[in-house]
């Protein structure tokens, strides 16, 4: 019965290492790609608007208040 145990959970544990490494495996990928598409002098797609960063004056970050102050700083692409 521990042997089945100890199987089940090595399978489990495989398939989560498995699904971890394909996903920072994409990310590289896409990563990569968009900088050779920008060595090529290609035009890289930029990412969608960001919500604006709360304002840090009267409230704290996790309220919901309606005074939203945004940052000048504008993120064009993820690193």
């Amino acid at each position: 019965m521990f042997a089945l145990f100890l199987t089940a959970l090595l399978v489990v544990t495989a398939v989560a290492v498995a699904g971890v490494l394909a996903d920072s495996g994409l990310r590289w990928w896409s990563a990569f790609g968009a900088l050779r598409r920008e060595l090529k002098g290609e035009t890289v797609q930029l990412l969608p608007a960001l919500r604006p960063a709360t304002s840090l004056e009267k409230h704290s970050a996790f309220g919901r208040c309606g005074a939203i102050g945004t940052v000048g700083v504008k993120v064009s692409r993820a690193a």
